[in-house]
């Protein structure tokens, strides 16, 4: 049986004659297991998979993740894979926060809360509002009953 070349040997691959270029010193190769559905014992041999994306429609790579909620509570969540983009989190702008319902909810409330902040740097009086405890506690009531009357009226 020919040794196929890795990223650890430079051993030619016999049979295609291919070169796989090295890792660069600067990039990070991140491995895991990303199914759950993988039995114990020999690993499966696929000939057909001739790039990631047959690899990708092949394997249908998936994982069972437990999130925390702000109460502390478990999010059971499967994040399924498609393409490599599936794995960007890039901000909060990418494909797997796109993907999970739950990181898409923490994500709008944290949309939620910059854009409050800033309404509330820009505005003068409400800056003013906020910085005399007696004004702010009225604010705080105000805005508690008009939440009270929003949650009514589902």
């Amino acid at each position: 049986m020919a040794m196929k070349e890795n990223f650890i040997s430079m051993a030619p691959d016999e049979e295609s004659s291919a070169k796989v270029s090295l890792i660069d010193q600067n990039k990070t190769l991140m491995i895991d297991q990303y199914t759950t559905d993988v039995e114990a014992g020999s690993p499966e041999f696929v000939e057909d998979i001739h790039n990631i994306n047959d690899a990708f429609e092949h394997f249908k790579p998936k994982v069972n993740v437990t999130f925390t909620d702000e109460e502390g509570g478990a999010v059971e969540e499967t994040l399924k894979f498609g393409e490599l983009r599936d794995f960007e989190a890039n901000g909060g702008k990418g494909r797997l926060v796109e993907n999970s319902p739950f990181l898409s909810g923490v994500k709008q409330n944290i949309d939620t809360s910059v854009k409050i902040r800033k309404s509330i740097e820009q505005n003068r009086k409400l800056r003013d509002i906020l910085k005399d405890a007696g004004s702010r506690a009225e604010l705080k009531e105000m805005l508690q009953a008009m939440l009270d009357e929003l949650e009514s009226a589902k």
